[in-house]
């Protein structure tokens, strides 16, 4: 299943057990999704990475193992590897990392596992860019998309915002920072509503509070899930 959405249930490592009966609810949903794991839910103590891994994948959903690494290519290499064995469907790089990226992509190629070139995060605004790269966000959005597209990378993870700085590449765009209008935090400061990052060019959008944080998060898993189309 190609997943359009994946939930980012980011309190598995304060509120392990709640959560993933929450996410255990949320599977009955139709559509097509998947759930996003945290660096700090894999390391956190207790039960291996590989017991946690399997008990998402447990679900029968896609899983995303946001772990946003740069690292030596020999440290990438050998997490990718790990993540492969494992049958995690995507997980993500920083796009600076650049060349040290090579042999973490030759992993994957002709693998169902998908790594992602991460950009700019949608924590960060124009200033942001202007401060450290000297150009505006979109500009900096459009660098690094081509440095993730030029190495090999299946996808890119980008704000919403920017997603006409690259719609010319043909390459998966992922957006997080998805907020509907419904529900409003100061969590990103690049935001989008559903149906627009899609109409605008996403093909899968990251959402995680909007539905966890919810009175009734399958309702408004299926509300987002409607938006999107």
């Amino acid at each position: 299943m190609n997943p359009k959405l994946f939930i980012a249930l980011d309190a598995l490592s304060e509120r392990e057990e709640e959560t993933f009966g929450m996410a255990e609810q949320l599977v009955n949903v139709e559509g097509q999704f998947g759930f996003k794991l945290n660096l700090d839910y894999l390391l956190s103590p207790g039960r291996s990475i590989q017991a946690r891994l399997q008990d998402i994948q447990s679900l029968g959903r896609p899983v995303f193992a946001d772990l946003k690494m740069w690292n030596g290519s020999r440290t990438m290499a050998s997490i990718a590897e790990n993540l492969i064995a494992q049958g995690i469907d995507f997980f993500n790089v920083y796009a600076l990392a650049d060349e040290l990226l090579s042999q973490t992509i030759k992993l994957v190629r002709d693998r169902d596992t998908k790594v992602l070139g991460l950009t700019v995060l949608s924590h960060f605004d124009e200033r942001y860019c202007r401060e450290h790269f000297r150009r505006s966000l979109p500009e900096t959005v459009r660098h690094l998309s081509e440095v993730a597209f030029k190495s090999g990378c299946d996808g890119i993870i980008l704000p919403g915002t920017t997603l006409q700085a690259v719609d010319d590449l043909d390459i998966i765009k992922v957006v997080p920072g998805i907020r509907p209008a419904w529900y409003q935090d100061r969590r990103h400061k690049e935001t989008v509503k559903p149906r627009e990052a899609m109409e605008k060019g996403a093909d899968i959008l990251v959402c995680g509070s909007p539905i966890t944080k919810a009175a009734n998060p399958v309702q408004a898993l299926r509300k987002i899930l409607k938006e999107i189309g």
